[in-house]
């Protein structure tokens, strides 16, 4: 995995997660007493990545202060701060710090994502970049009845039929370039490397733990063990 440099989308504000976020950014907010960015670094350093581009903007103070705690490491990582600004020009401003491949993630999600097989994909298609989708669970339990309307079952909270991106974005980092410069934001520059062809999925079945309210937070903490445990295969 010497090829790719992880980038991580640490600059948003996290307003669902107060009052964790009144003093700390989304990233930082602890999982089982540790940051979820911690979580996510660690799993990505399992898959070999040496390399770690942080994007970061609220309370970027705290994430340089995190970085340093790291102490010395045997891989290299370093913060980008943009301030106020969205996803696409904070990447824009990292950019520069990436060569090869970069992989995309967010900082308040955790996925088990098998990275071996994400760049097989991203490799086999040629693609400019892949991106890794999850189908969530329905929050509510599903009524099917027939013609008659008489009911024929209940399921509860079942796999929703539509696919979610959930970041481990493998790019390119020259093809995508252009895109990301002239994309004021994710939905643009997703949408526009899909329109022309560029833009390939990877389906992952396996764990996803995504933060945005404290009630997720908490549920987060009882998954991350077995998230953990294997990544998905």
């Amino acid at each position: 995995m010497d090829e790719i440099t992880a980038v991580i989308l640490c600059g948003g504000k996290g307003e669902r997660l107060r009052p964790f976020t009144d003093h700390l950014p989304k990233p930082l907010v602890p999982l089982n007493d540790r940051p979820i960015l911690q979580h996510l670094i660690e799993y990505l350093r399992r898959w070999g990545i040496q390399r770690f581009v942080l994007c970061t903007g609220y309370k970027a103070e705290c994430i340089d202060q995190f970085v340093r705690d790291l102490g010395e490491a045997d891989y290299s990582i370093r913060c980008v701060n943009s301030g106020d600004a969205p996803m696409t020009r904070r990447l824009v401003d990292a950019w520069p710090h990436v060569s090869g491949l970069g992989l995309i993630c967010y900082g308040d999600t955790l996925a088990n994502v098998n990275v071996e097989r994400l760049l097989r994909r991203h490799r086999k298609t040629g693609a400019a970049a892949t991106m890794a989708l999850y189908r969530p669970r329905s929050p509510f339990g599903i009524v099917k009845f027939d013609r008659h309307r008489k009911i024929q079952r209940f399921d509860e909270k079942p796999r929703m039929s539509h696919w979610i991106n959930i970041g481990f974005i493998l790019c390119e980092a020259a093809r995508v370039h252009p895109f990301l410069e002239e994309s004021p934001d994710m939905v643009e520059f997703l949408s526009s490397l899909a329109d022309s062809g560029q833009l390939y999925a990877f389906e992952h079945s396996g764990k996803h733990l995504t933060i945005n309210t404290e009630k997720e937070r908490k549920e987060a903490q009882e998954g991350v063990v077995e998230f953990f445990s294997a990544p998905d295969a």
